[in-house]
């Protein structure tokens, strides 16, 4: 008798329904980031469009920064409040990582002669990157607290590749788009637009009782930031030893690996306040029957991926450019690491929304070191591919030592064969 839609338990009805609206989603931003990145290398040039990774690298840093947790505190806390509650949490929120944006965006820009000098680029690179910051963070946090309220649909719609989507079809449309600065001012309009409803919520408002907060938030930051580090190191440090044009090369590449976690994306978009739920009504469980559904959602997905990028490595990095084939074992490394990413399952999730952020921190801690000292080693060594093996070896540290935690702390286990 074949299986019906109706057939389906209610947990996998709910799951399926809401990360096929994020995946779908998900999809439909990674093309227009895909576009994004075929239409820069033309325009910009190899080059330019390294220039662009690198100020995107500082950019992302940054609104990690200007968050500082509270995104991820959204997170937790909206769906244990009542709607009043959650609404004025939100827009603290918003205020604070507005203040953080603005504050970090001027150091930036008074700083952009030293970051010129020491590091590279040039001055109007890092103060149009300052100029985006604020846009850039609101947009980000205003995202995490529609997933909270599980509006998965203009959550899906405010991913950062949907902006880059938008910008790449201005840039395709209009020569004003030439030079990167112009391509950083096209992010800003372009967050601002997608941010059209939450720009309500800019209403003044008091912060102060934010601050009991304050640990658990700074704990979900350190592990964001760790994160964020650690998944940038890799282009930060390229761009010191190496060429512009080679850091596009190692973006595309990084790229197209992560077509290997669309499923895990997509899951754990919808898992996130789920798991914060069922861990406030102790539904253990439930919990962890929903995470094995993760799990055989990710493996059915992500092991095809995987195995269509390792065929067909050397044609994926030809589409963009006919000088990347070359960079073939490059792809194929990182995506081991990315299929390891999505069989360990949303162990980060699970330390963050049940209360073990100091455990997600100090895994993130270990890993970020380990990635920074192997690019140090390795990059002076083997070049582009020295990088992209610190980068894989980092990611399986950090998500085996994370799902061991996640057992440790809750009981939880996250591998589909580990029942």
């Amino acid at each position: 008798m074949p299986l019906t839609w109706s057939a389906l338990p209610q947990s996998w009805q709910r799951l399926l329904r809401s990360s096929s609206v994020v995946l779908a989603l998900k999809v439909a931003g990674a093309l227009a980031g895909y576009a994004f990145a075929y239409v820069a290398l033309r325009s910009l040039g190899g080059p330019g469009y390294g220039y662009f990774e690198l100020a995107f690298t500082v950019l992302s840093i940054l609104t990690v920064l200007s968050k500082w947790g509270l995104d991820g505190l959204l997170l937790r806390e909206i769906p244990a409040r009542d709607a009043v509650a959650g609404q004025h949490f939100t827009r603290q929120v918003l205020w604070a990582s507005l203040l953080g944006s603005l504050a970090l965006g001027s150091v930036l820009w008074f700083s952009s002669g030293l970051l010129t000098r020491y590091y590279g680029g040039f001055r109007e690179l890092w103060q149009t990157t300052a100029l985006v910051l604020p846009f850039w963070t609101l947009v980000q946090v205003w995202s995490e607290n529609l997933r909270a309220r599980q509006s998965f649909i203009r959550f899906g719609l405010l991913q950062s590749s949907i902006s880059l989507g938008l910008v790449a079809l201005a840039m395709a449309s209009f020569s004003w788009f030439s030079s990167v600065e112009r391509v950083l001012l096209g992010m800003a309009s372009a967050s601002a637009l997608m941010l059209w409803s939450g720009w309500r919520s800019l209403r003044p408002i008091e912060l102060r009782s934010l601050w009991p907060l304050r640990f658990s938030a700074t704990a979900m930051f350190l592990s964001a930031t760790l994160f964020m580090v650690m998944t940038w190191t890799d282009t930060l440090m390229l761009g010191y030893f190496l060429e512009p044009e080679i850091i596009g090369a190692y973006r595309v590449a990084f790229k197209i690996g992560s077509l290997i976690t669309f499923a895990q994306f997509a899951v754990n978009a919808s898992l996130g306040p789920r798991i914060s739920e069922l861990w406030a009504k102790n539904s253990k469980a439930e919990l962890q029957k929903e995470v094995w559904q993760v799990a055989q959602i990710n493996a059915l997905l992500g092991v095809p991926a995987f195995l269509l990028i390792m065929v067909l490595a050397p044609w994926l990095l030809s589409f963009f450019s006919a000088d990347f084939a070359q960079y073939t074992p490059v792809l194929r490394i990182l995506a081991m690491g990315q299929m390891v990413n999505a069989l360990c399952g949303p162990v980060m999730y699970l330390l963050n929304m049940t209360g073990h952020e100091q455990s997600a921190r100090r895994t993130m801690t270990l890993a970020a070191l380990a990635n920074a000292l192997g690019n140090l080693v390795l990059i002076p060594w083997l070049g582009i591919v020295g990088s992209a093996w610190a980068t894989t070896a980092s990611m399986v540290f950090w998500n085996a030592w994370a799902l061991v935690a996640v057992y440790r702390k809750t009981g939880i286990r996250t591998l589909i064969f580990w029942r």
